[in-house]
């Protein structure tokens, strides 16, 4: 597969999303994810930069420093590195593809991934019940969720396939808005340009879910880990300085 193939086939799956799988071998796999990365890099770049500076004013949370205090300079690499992008792998792009325990465990990662992340919105925002709110809600999405899937497999895998677009943008769109927790604040600039906020984690995730689905989970992981490996790298070299 060319490049101009890789990119074509890419932009192809955006417009119609489906679940089929390449035959190229493992080797060859590999190297379009390097491909596709370094072509999507730019546009991520990009993107941040027009983020940054429409935001540069908001706080945000001092994610990276305070982890670097709480478990040092390589508990930290290792985390960002190798350790998170597979849980996020796992909660956003495991599931994808219907096979009852990867959508099981993928689901589950999910909702347990979201709901730890807005917990911190949800505390400062929900009042005093609300944490137990968005507990009641996950664990009760997730029983659900598990027994549908177990009492009727084969209907919700026919209803996944189906409607695998919409799987696919789901996760995808839900990826990049978890992002938003980043901020401290949110104020209505922030909630008007979120379209323009995500951009960049939206463009990591069409770029990682389209590697999941046409090459296999540890393709997508890999790609993800790519590009946190440059946001660390360059992070620790503007510390340095």
């Amino acid at each position: 597969m060319s490049t101009r193939e890789l990119l074509v086939d890419f932009l192809s799956f955006l417009k119609k999303p489906d679940t089929i799988r390449s035959t190229l071998d493992p080797k060859q796999s590999w190297m379009q994810v390097f491909r596709l990365w370094s072509y999507l890099f730019v546009f991520i770049v990009l993107g941040s930069v027009v983020v940054g500076s429409l935001l540069l004013d908001l706080p945000k949370h001092g994610g990276f420093k305070e982890a670097i205090e709480q478990y040092g300079l390589v508990g930290f690499t290792v985390f960002a590195v190798v350790v998170g992008p597979f849980l996020e792998e796992v909660a956003f792009r495991l599931g994808m593809r219907f096979r009852l325990r990867n959508v099981l465990i993928g689901v589950v990662a999910f909702v347990s991934y979201v709901a730890t992340a807005t917990s911190p919105a949800v505390k400062r925002f929900g009042g005093e019940y609300g944490m137990v709110y968005l507990y009641a809600i996950a664990f009760l999405a997730t029983v659900s969720f598990v027994v549908l899937c177990l009492k009727y497999r084969e209907k919700m895998e026919y209803y996944w396939t189906s409607n695998f677009s919409f799987i696919f943008y789901l996760f995808s769109v839900c990826f990049a808005l978890i992002h938003i927790a980043n901020f401290e604040e949110f104020p209505l600039r922030v909630i008007v340009l979120v379209p323009i906020i995500i951009l960049p984690q939206l463009i990591l995730g069409l770029g990682m879910g389209y590697l999941r689905m046409r090459f296999g989970f540890w393709q997508g992981y890999l790609f993800h880990a790519l590009n946190n490996a440059i946001a660390v790298s360059l992070f620790i070299a503007n510390v340095n300085q």
